[in-house]
């Protein structure tokens, strides 16, 4: 039983169903806390939730985003998304849902200064900033540090660096996405001990675990990502293809053009002969 393999929390689904859900504010709280404590930013005491629904047809569309987004009792705007795998665009990812969460606020006939600070929290299972810091925080300052507005914060945490670094165990944030990583149930048990929180998170998690109809739902939507992950690799991969094939087609006019043979210029650009007859009839 404590080696059990439970439902993974780093797959967006289940990781808004656990600390996304209206009943289970207090798990949020606490995350938040750790990750706000982390950088001496003020402790949080409610949030409340303003997207907890996840409409099943989002469960297997690629493109959609579960994340979760909530108001604190400071009136701060909050966005924390998940994601395991480097597409490439982390960073204006996570500018254009800030951007987004920020322009949300301001409705017809309200002035600037009703707008308050939006905050968006990355939690990724990839190295995205080249440092040694599990936690990476942004804001718009100036050369000399002084910091223009408090209204933008981009915070990005990494839990590949968990293992690359010497940290304390004992701090909360480190504890949180020590638990989100972990494999085994005895490792969750052990980080868990002793913080009421942290054990209701995983009981939440064991009771997911075991719930049919949460573990098809998280079964569609690992599919889902899987067939976006394969997409993306197909097609990157075909690019790199056609890439490498144009640049042995230009090889080849050059070597054409200065007298090489066919048979040739086939051999050194390993194209197909009938490829290079081709090229050469094009530039005869």
């Amino acid at each position: 039983m404590s080696d059990e393999k439970l439902l993974s929390p780093l797959v967006d689904f289940l990781f808004k169903r656990l600390f996304g859900d209206e009943e289970r504010t207090d798990i949020l709280i606490a995350f938040l806390n750790g990750i706000f404590e982390d950088v001496g930013a003020p402790r949080v005491t409610s949030v409340q939730l303003l997207n907890p629904y996840i409409d099943k047809d989002a469960l297997t569309d690629k493109m959609s985003v579960l994340d979760i987004v909530a108001r604190t009792d400071q009136a701060m705007l909050i966005d924390i998304e998940i994601q395991i795998r480097n597409t490439g665009e982390m960073r204006e990812r996570s500018l254009y849902y800030w951007a987004k969460l920020y322009e949300g606020q301001l409705h017809e006939s309200e002035t600037y200064h009703t707008l308050r600070p939006a905050i968006a929290i990355n939690v990724l299972n990839f190295v995205e900033i080249a440092n040694d810091r599990v936690h990476n925080v942004f804001q718009l300052r100036n050369q000399d540090g002084t910091l223009l507005t408090d209204h933008m914060t981009l915070h990005f945490l990494e839990l590949p660096k968990l293992a690359q670094a010497t940290l304390p165990i004992q701090t909360p944030l480190v504890r949180w996405l020590a638990f989100l990583k972990a494999q085994t149930q005895t490792d969750r048990e052990l980080l868990v001990k002793g913080d009421p929180l942290m054990e209701k998170a995983l009981n939440a998690l064991e009771f997911l675990s075991h719930d049919e109809q949460t573990r098809q739902r998280y079964e569609a939507r690992q599919k889902a990502l899987h067939d976006y992950a394969t997409a993306i690799e197909t097609a990157e991969r075909r690019g790199r293809q056609e890439g490498e094939h144009g640049k042995a087609v230009l090889v080849a006019m050059r070597l054409i053009t200065q007298g090489l043979s066919i048979e040739n210029t086939a051999q050194l650009t390993d194209l197909p002969i009938s490829d290079v007859e081709a090229i050469a009839k094009s530039i005869s």
